[in-house]
């Protein structure tokens, strides 16, 4: 398996790579399959370009088997946090600590490019994904009910930080004062 940053040249197999993952697991994001395959390939290309945007992908002998992706937020006193998005795993390819060496690669880009909090969320019913960030240092934080809603139904997604900070202490004005124990 081989594990790199996605540039423009690969918005082809992302976008193959994506149509395939709402085939599979359409619940699981928030567009729809229809709603992707309308976009030109020429805003996936803009979009892998976007210094905002980090893809990585995992590939083997057949090609794009995996990707995930955080975006960093534009407003200045946001830009210390990073959004994790998009994350699939083709299923053949699963359970082979596929999004485990995805997840710590955007961990390791995201704190070298001075990202301080990844935060992310995800199906409440997605147990597998769940247990990966906890293991992953991940701290969930709340749960949003009916978040989701595809036709009729409803989901709840849970919501999940981790302190990318050096100290792993939070520096708010609450803390002014405080004396370490």
């Amino acid at each position: 398996m081989h594990i790199r940053a996605l540039d423009p040249h690969d918005a082809a197999a992302l976008r193959h790579c994506r149509l395939q993952a709402l085939e599979e697991s359409p619940e699981a994001f928030l567009s729809s399959h229809a709603e992707a395959l309308a976009t030109p390939l020429a805003a996936l290309e803009t979009e892998l370009a976007d210094p905002a945007i980090h893809y990585l992908g995992a590939f083997n002998d057949h090609g794009l088997v995996g990707f995930m992706r955080y975006v960093r937020f534009s407003r200045h006193a946001r830009q210390h946090v990073a959004e994790v998005r998009s994350v699939y795993v083709r299923r053949a390819q699963r359970g082979q600590g596929v999004a485990r060496q995805l997840l710590q690669r955007l961990i390791d880009s995201a704190r070298g490019a001075g990202i301080e909090s990844l935060i992310l969320s995800v199906l409440a019913d997605n147990h597998p994904a769940r247990r990966l960030y906890d293991s992953s240092g991940f701290q969930l934080y709340g749960v949003e009910p009916r978040a989701v809603r595809h036709g009729p139904h409803y989901q709840d997604q849970a919501l999940y930080v981790l302190d990318l900070g050096r100290s792993g202490v939070s520096a708010t004005p609450l803390d002014a004062g405080r004396t370490e124990r």
